[in-house]
């Protein structure tokens, strides 16, 4: 039986039969964990460490083997960081994300276009974390290569995930709790249930995403 992968969570212990990816905020945190984790600077906080000290911190935890990914990082229109600000660091983190091989994890609030036109010049795995987008803008993405992280939004049945999904291949998906108290099984159970898959058979592809993921950025 395959465990649960929580891809994005800000929890640090793991629930039994849970292989979790911990969300490390650079601006607060600078310790190298000892379990699989990612590490960025959030675009809220993109003000709280200068670039020459977000460089530093991205090249100390590039050596860590249970580093999975940078992020996450990214735009976000609606918080009232300066969206320059924003993209110089999106721009740094996926510039290291290249030189270190590795993944991304992406944040993206209402600034799809900018963060499409910023992305396009870096060829690196990303996965938009807490994923919740329309038809289109899902089937535009999915035409474009990203991953996509689905949370405990898609137990909302008003979600436009609930319905966009369709559109995704389940060789893209990843699933996460990010900050909620949901346990994984329910985002797991709810995923599967739109995709018309078994939950074991679910389970399985999540898990073949993860361990084709840190073999492309291991290579």
């Amino acid at each position: 039986m395959h465990n649960y992968i929580d891809f994005h969570t800000h929890k640090q212990s793991a629930p039994k039969g849970v292989i979790t990816v911990y969300n490390q905020l650079l601006h607060e945190e600078t310790g190298i964990p000892m379990h699989f984790y990612s590490a960025g600077l959030h675009p809220w906080y993109a003000d709280k460490l200068s670039t020459a000290e977000l460089s530093r911190a991205l090249d100390l935890h590039g050596s860590s083997s249970n580093l999975i990914a940078l992020g996450e990082t990214g735009l976000d229109k609606v918080c009232k960081m300066p969206i320059q600000l924003q993209q110089d660091i999106f721009e740094l983190q996926l510039n290291k994300a290249v030189i270190m091989s590795k993944p991304v994890i992406i944040h993206c609030v209402k600034a799809w276009e900018e963060m499409l036109e910023i992305t396009s010049h870096y060829h690196v795995p990303m996965i938009l974390h807490g994923y919740n987008g329309s038809d289109q803008l899902t089937v535009n993405l999915v035409k474009s290569g990203f991953f996509f992280s689905i949370g405990p939004m898609i137990l909302n049945p008003n979600s436009r995930i609930g319905h966009a999904i369709q559109h995704i291949p389940p060789s893209s998906i990843f699933c996460e709790t990010d900050e909620s108290d949901q346990p994984i099984q329910s985002v797991y159970d709810a995923v599967s249930g739109y995709l018309k898959m078994k939950e074991t058979d679910f389970r399985r592809t999540v898990m073949e995403n993860f361990v084709r993921l840190r073999n492309e950025s291991e290579a």
